[in-house]
């Protein structure tokens, strides 16, 4: 009896050594094949503090997956129903979302409601088609990680730039 609970308090106290475990990181991939149009900043300079990606203006280009690779619950809110390539209000874009455990939450924005367009766990799954959704001027996916509205650059800084061309699943960079 001694004996074992000598080994019980030697194991318990090397627990006490084991450095927490670090934030897992996942990979975000492209969720089509297309161009990247804006990161941080908009062509005229404001701040946009997430990636956009164009299919070359082919609105209702089939299957927008979700760029988070793993398995994942993923939060679907449709706000338009119709097809919309152009831009129909700051509000009304079509939403899919992950919260993390430490609060932060990966979005993306703009898609056209499909059969798929419903509240899943999945990894990489199909959530819509490209559409213009929202406070936009064509159709693209919006793909931003934030935390009580602040968003974070850094997941992609490094690994994506605008002008490049994203095959779909191409990393486009990395959340935490």
């Amino acid at each position: 009896m001694r004996k074992t609970t000598k080994t019980t308090l030697a194991v318990l106290a090397s627990l006490a050594f084991i450095p927490a475990a670090a934030t897992a990181s996942y990979r975000v991939g492209a969720p089509f094949p297309g161009d990247v149009t804006a990161t941080t900043y908009y062509s005229s300079g404001s701040f946009h503090g997430a990636v956009d990606l164009s299919s070359r203006n082919a609105c209702g280009y089939w299957g927008v997956e979700t760029g988070v690779v793993g398995s994942m619950s993923w939060n679907v809110t449709i706000r338009t129903t119709g097809v919309v390539c152009y831009g129909n209000g700051s509000g009304n874009q079509n939403e899919v979302k992950h919260t993390f455990a430490n609060g932060y939450v990966f979005r993306q924005w703009h898609f056209l409601k499909e059969p798929t367009s419903v509240d899943k766990t999945c990894d990489r799954c199909q959530i819509g088609d490209e559409g213009g959704t929202g406070n936009v001027t064509g159709p693209h996916t919006h793909m931003q990680y934030d935390h009580n509205g602040t968003n974070n650059t850094s997941w992609y800084s490094g690994y994506t730039v605008k002008g490049e061309f994203l095959d779909r699943g191409e990393t486009v960079g990395y959340i935490q």
